[in-house]
């Protein structure tokens, strides 16, 4: 796992708009799982009981950016990761005090895009989003001025 929490660090998104803490499981070609505590982060996104969608939504496509890497090759310099379509059902409300739990698994895997769908659960295992996502690598553009 020691590889896989390396990765954290590949994210372009760094804190405060990182929404990943660790990485808790991933079987090659089949699935990953996260975790982010949202506490540390609550003077940012303010003091409500609950999380804002964005929130799950965005952490979702991190685990994907990540398990894209890993099922492909990491992000190289010039390179960024893009979050395409996104597809959600939000089932219930995340309490902004209280961990979230990402499951994601590749539908289909090229070398620069991919789709995945997932779920984001409570911890106490409440259904809080499900969604299909598309993720693909683009190529930074140089400015030429």
């Amino acid at each position: 796992m020691d590889n896989v929490q390396r990765l954290l660090e590949l994210l372009p998104q760094q804190y405060p708009f990182r929404f990943v803490d660790k990485v808790t499981l991933y079987e090659q070609g089949s699935l990953m799982q996260a975790t982010f505590n949202p506490v540390p982060l609550q003077p940012y996104l303010g003091r409500g009981d609950s999380l804002p969608v964005t929130v799950l939504i965005e952490g979702l496509a991190q685990v994907a950016v990540m398990l894209t890497q890993l099922e492909t090759r990491p992000l190289v310099p010039g390179e960024m990761p893009l979050l395409g379509k996104v597809q959600a059902t939000i089932s219930d409300e995340a309490a902004s005090d209280q961990p979230i739990c990402y499951e994601l698994a590749p539908e289909r895997i090229w070398q620069r895009q991919a789709v995945f769908s997932g779920h984001v659960r409570s911890v106490d295992d409440r259904l809080l989003l499900s969604a299909t996502l598309a993720v693909a690598i683009a190529d930074k553009g140089s400015d030429s001025s």
